[in-house]
């Protein structure tokens, strides 16, 4: 019976294997960091939501109380703004599990007297909706969860940030 001595490698079949894993982590990385790239790009939209905002300055005084939307542009290409909505969840549940079936949903129809939608929505952009605050709307925000949604094109879906409505101070007027 002949036994066979185990395989040793020489100084360049080390070298060899070396600079191939080498290549073979860096590739890899690169592959990830690629595949990162271009699931990241495209708009990004940042979106917030005030309650009990007035309108100052005007020539005739607004007694309205409004909910403004603001949204950026944060991602690396243009979109356009082609709508704002709502939609109201009684249930946790609903709103962030489901994210289907509200209670109530609704459309805003003119959000915005100076950018006007359908609004093309370039990189670093800001834009500003206001939806009447009316007693429905407090309503709806302190008793369940109450969603503005602004829709982009080609997203497929909104963009959606969720109203609070605080309590105003008795000291303030």
């Amino acid at each position: 019976m002949t036994s066979a001595a185990p395989y040793v490698f020489n100084a360049n079949e080390i070298w060899t294997l070396a600079i191939a894993a080498y290549a073979a982590v860096v590739s890899t990385f690169v592959l990830g960091w690629d595949a990162y790239k271009w699931l990241a790009s495209g708009p990004r939209i940042d979106l917030s939501a005030s309650t009990g905002m007035q309108i100052v300055g005007a020539a005739v005084r607004d007694p309205k109380t409004y909910v403004s939307v603001t949204a950026w542009n944060v991602g690396d290409q243009p979109t356009t703004i082609t709508n704002l909505g709502g939609m109201y969840f009684g249930s946790w549940w609903r709103a962030y599990l489901i994210r289907r079936m509200p209670s109530k949903a609704f459309i805003i129809t003119d959000p915005s007297q100076s950018q006007r939608i359908p609004y093309r929505f370039e990189v670093g952009d800001q834009w500003l909706g206001l939806v009447d605050q009316t007693d429905e709307i407090e309503q709806m925000a302190k008793d369940g969860y109450l969603f503005l949604i602004l829709y982009t094109a080609g997203a497929g879906h909104g963009h959606r940030v969720r109203v609070k409505v605080s309590e105003k101070n008795a000291d303030s007027s």
